[in-house]
């Protein structure tokens, strides 16, 4: 019998929090009546935090002038959106660097960050109007791999050694194994969290965006397709990107043909040559 939601969180125990600086910050992103300086103010507290902040609003990609030096010029500069995204990748980075997947976890981080990246441009070239929230959701797409390889760190290190050595599908193995798989997991921690039930969606459904809600179906297959982006494309090491039929249910539901998707596709390579500067500074 598969396993209910209430069993999987039994089984993981307690899910690793969102960091409290990070929570603060969401927090005053979502709410309308806060300001520039209450979020400064939160932000300034992490010093890791206010340095990566920093660095992506310096960064190429924003083709700033003059050098931004303050958390609340890099606040101006980026918007609360790309804010939050930023903290998001924070958190995020945090997590995939603390499995014991040994030489996978910078593969892991990379292929999440060009993920992350790719689901930006489908979202930019298909004129998805939720851009960083794209972003976000192919940033966490496979945050579920390093809770796994946080709770169970001798089974999963050798289950993913398995899947790499033997090209076998991971996600079966896990469901083998642990009775779930890395999208389950990663959708119990985003509910933890308490981010959008789309993003939740979206991370659940990206290996089968056909069978997502209907209203989140469109997420999912964004970052469904941005699973397909060889890393190489934004200088990142390898990965082997899973091959099912999430492209071909992603396509239907974006309505794409071929030719369609040829272009958004090549779009989409263009804009993670500009941004793949990103890959170093989160």
């Amino acid at each position: 019998m598969p396993i209910t939601p209430q069993e999987l969180i039994q089984n993981l125990g307690d899910l690793p929090p969102l960091p409290q600086v990070a929570a603060q910050v969401l927090r005053l992103v979502a709410d309308p009546d806060s300001t520039t300086d209450d979020l400064q103010k939160v932000i300034s507290t992490d010093q890791a935090l206010t340095s990566q902040i920093l660095k992506i609003a310096n960064s190429a990609m924003f083709g700033m002038m003059r050098e931004v030096r303050t958390v609340t010029q890099a606040i101006m500069t980026l918007g609360f959106s790309t804010i939050k995204s930023v903290v998001i990748a924070a958190s995020a980075k945090n997590l995939y660097s603390r499995g014991s997947v040994g030489l996978q976890e910078r593969i892991l981080w990379e292929h999440a960050l060009v993920t992350a990246l790719a689901c930006r441009g489908y979202a930019r070239s298909l004129r998805f109007p939720r851009g960083e929230e794209a972003f976000v959701g192919g940033l966490l797409h496979d945050i579920g791999k390093s809770v796994m390889g946080i709770k169970f760190p001798e089974r999963y290190g050798a289950l993913v050694r398995q899947a790499y050595n033997e090209r076998l599908d991971s996600r079966t193995l896990e469901l083998d194994t642990f009775g779930f798989d890395h999208c389950m997991v990663g959708e119990a921690l985003l509910k933890s969290w308490n981010l959008a039930e789309s993003l939740e969606a979206a991370v659940r459904w990206h290996h089968d965006p056909g069978h997502a809600p209907e209203g989140h179906q469109v997420l999912a297959a964004i970052v469904a397709l941005g699973n397909q982006i060889p890393p190489q494309e934004a200088g990142a090491q390898g990965y082997m990107v899973s091959q099912d039929q999430s492209e071909a249910e992603a396509l239907a539901i974006l309505r794409l043909d071929e030719t369609a998707y040829g272009e958004h596709r090549q779009t989409v390579f263009e804009l993670l040559d500009r941004d793949k500067g990103m890959i170093a500074d989160l």
